[in-house]
């Protein structure tokens, strides 16, 4: 399965932006003002069409009131170090007092010491930076620029070692920087190094061009060089909500990892004071979360005449985690319960019962991360307790749920924030047991209440609003549609597909569009208490089933739904950036407004037929002689009493369907 990468929107990029300044109108043919065409940075006033866009003084506090530059001249035949890794500092209420200064962004006469090819950084010498004039024999500038925030740049350290004793080793409140190398900025323009804490207090910016002829209408020789910078961290958080019928959620306990046996406690299993946590189970190299390393930042894409690719001038960071960095959970604070929603005891100790009142760990304040551009395969395991609302007291013990977010949904880029919510449902693959027999490592109990489920939800915290809801059962199904608003009580009509992948024990399904269909999507045209139980009560337990029409006793009407569509190649996300997938990974289908439906994946059935039209049996089922079997779908022709092989029977409550449900709401 190839890897597969997409972008979310951007996060709280902090912007350098500036209209030209008409005081610096020197010209080709005009040598006489070219001591006014003083090359000089700043940010504006520009309106500002993005979320969390940060200018000016805001800009420059979230920098620390630094950034370094390197630019660069060149033309067919030749190029030019201008700025050879300049500081550029914030003075507030100084622009305009000097030819460099428009916008109180100032780099002439700054001292510094850093990574440079002016002088040795080992010697830490003291370097006066002079004045720059745009060189109109030369055709482009190139700008490239980063910031360590409140961070101290060093040079000639490690990030980490196995030496507690060692003294090159970057301290707290440090990070390692490399000298910015134009010659090689497609595969390593510089380098910045440290914890996830420094780290996230660092920024990149995307490469400036400026081309003398005009052809990049946003730049020009003798404007103010606008830099837009963001975050180089990852921003993480998580939610629970619940929506079982006639029960609420309390005591939610989260396991640490996936090794224990449901009937164990202590630390190692749960954390004490129940902090939400997810945690990985892989071996490979993305399998973790990170705490400190190194990141690479490059610029594959800086040709004259790309203008339109929207990858043009973008800053790359790949990450490379040291050794001793990588963990394996990651938790996320407590929960924020709520009040009562029926006759139960009250305080708030409860989950909430919606996507819009979900309990948030931690306030809903992220959690700082390091990012993780392959992705990895994210799972939460828990025990909970349902409360009846009828005031009985009555409780239920749940153990060992969990649920997996597939890897698609977990590739962390820098200057994103990512949620997720996950939702307990009457369908879950817990056990309402936590006694296991000698031998055996989980209870032989069924799991379930037949059933319950959780809804898993990622979504862009900022931006683009990116959202994925995933059942956590087993299998778990993943839905997810572009633009989704998470004030609503699922999707929307907004004219965007839904799309649906399907995971089995942290395996994504591949084989959604197989000739013997696995996957069916129904539309539920009649029925009081929709949900994924009640729907795997229709499917187990029907009165009739003819021309796609399926009737469950307990009143639920389902038809099939052409027109579902399993070869995508391509999950559209914002931004115009879309994830790459194999044919057969996920299902499309268009939603109409107001409509509920049940997509339905069949893990087994007895002949690979199409479901739900029959089972065909080569061996007597176990209760063949004391059950009634039947030969046709609509259960009006009894069999006879001898079984055939291979012949197709069926019953009334037939309990052979074993699949995975997903209810998925249309909003009107």
């Amino acid at each position: 399965m190839k890897t597969k990468y997409f972008l979310l929107a951007a996060v709280a990029a902090v912007s350098l932006v500036s209209c030209s300044s008409d005081d610096f109108v020197g010209s080709e043919n005009s040598p006489d003002k070219m001591q006014n065409n003083t090359i000089a940075f700043g940010s504006g006033f520009k309106a500002i069409t993005r979320a969390n866009e940060h200018v000016g003084a805001d800009a420059a506090n979230l920098l620390n009131k630094h950034f370094t530059v390197s630019g660069f001249k060149l033309n067919s035949s030749a190029s030019a170090t201008v700025f050879d890794n300049y500081v550029v500092n914030w003075q507030a209420n100084t622009a305009g007092t000097t030819e460099s200064n428009t916008n109180d962004w100032e780099y002439v006469g700054v001292e510094v010491a850093q990574p440079s090819s002016l002088y040795k950084a080992d010697a830490n010498p003291k370097v006066k930076q002079t004045i720059k004039y745009w060189d109109y024999t030369y055709d482009q500038y190139d700008f490239i620029a980063y910031s360590t925030g409140e961070a101290t740049p060093v040079v000639d350290k490690v990030t980490a070692s196995s030496d507690a004793n060692a003294t090159n080793v970057v301290a707290d409140g440090e990070v390692v920087v490399t000298a910015i190398d134009y010659a090689n900025m497609a595969t390593k323009a510089y380098t910045i190094g440290g914890s996830r804490i420094d780290l996230a207090k660092c920024y990149i910016a995307d490469m400036v061009s400026v081309y003398k002829d005009g052809t990049d209408p946003k730049y020009a020789y003798q404007q103010t060089v606008p830099l837009t910078f963001r975050s180089l961290a990852s921003k993480v958080r998580m939610a629970i909500y619940e929506t079982v019928p006639g029960y609420s959620v309390k005591e939610v306990h989260f396991y640490l990892n996936d090794s224990k046996k449901i009937n164990e406690t202590g630390d190692d299993v749960r954390d004490k004071d129940d902090e939400a946590n997810l945690f990985t189970s892989g071996a490979a190299d993305n399998d973790y979360f990170f705490t400190h390393g190194t990141y690479t930042v490059y610029f594959p894409t800086t040709r004259k005449g790309q203008f339109d690719d929207p990858d043009y001038n973008q800053a790359h960071a790949s990450f490379a985690a040291d050794a001793n960095s990588s963990l394996t959970t990651q938790r996320f604070g407590k929960l924020q319960y709520s009040g009562k929603e029926g006759q139960e005891k009250a305080g708030d100790i409860y989950l909430g019962r919606t996507l819009n009142t979900a309990s948030y760990a931690n306030n809903k304040d992220y959690e700082i991360m390091l990012p993780n551009p392959a992705g990895t395969v994210l799972e939460l395991r828990i025990d909970y307790t349902l409360v009846s609302i009828d005031g009985s007291g009555e409780e239920i013990h749940i153990y060992g749920a969990k649920a997996f977010v597939p890897s698609t949904y977990t590739q962390w880029l820098p200057n994103y924030a990512y949620t997720y919510i996950f939702k307990i449902t009457d369908n879950t693959n817990g056990w309402t047991t936590n006694i296991i027999p000698d031998g055996e490592t989980e209870p032989v109990d069924p799991a379930g209440l037949y059933p319950i489920t959780f809804d898993a939800v990622v979504i862009d915290a900022v931006e683009g609003k990116q959202s994925t809801i995933t059942t956590v059962a087993t299998p778990s199904i993943t839905t997810y549609q572009k633009g989704h608003d998470v004030s609503k009580d699922e999707y929307e009509a907004n004219g965007e597909p839904i799309y649906i992948q399907v995971m089995k024990d942290g395996v994504l399904m591949d084989d959604l569009n197989a000739t013997t269909p696995k996957r069916y999507l129904w539309e539920i045209t009649a029925g009081e208490t929709i949900s994924e139980a009640t729907v795997m009560d229709a499917l187990n337990i029907r009165t009739s089933y003819s021309g796609g029409v399926l009737t469950g006793r307990n009143g639920i009407v389902m038809k099939l739904v052409e027109g579902v569509d399993a070869t995508v190649t391509t999950i559209p996300c914002v931004d115009g950036n879309d994830i790459s997938i194999n044919a057969g990974e996920a299902a499309m289908f268009q939603p109409e407004a107001g409509k509920t439906y049940a997509y339905i994946y069949v893990e087994k059935d007895n002949k690979n037929t199409t479901f739900p039209t029959g089972f065909y049996f080569e061996t007597a089922p176990d209760d063949w002689g004391t059950a009634t079997y039947y030969t046709d779908i609509d259960c009006t022709t009894a069999a006879p009493a001898d079984f055939k092989a291979g012949a197709y029977y069926q019953k009334v409550t037939n309990f052979n369907i074993d699949c995975a449900v997903k209810v998925i709401k249309i909003d009107k």
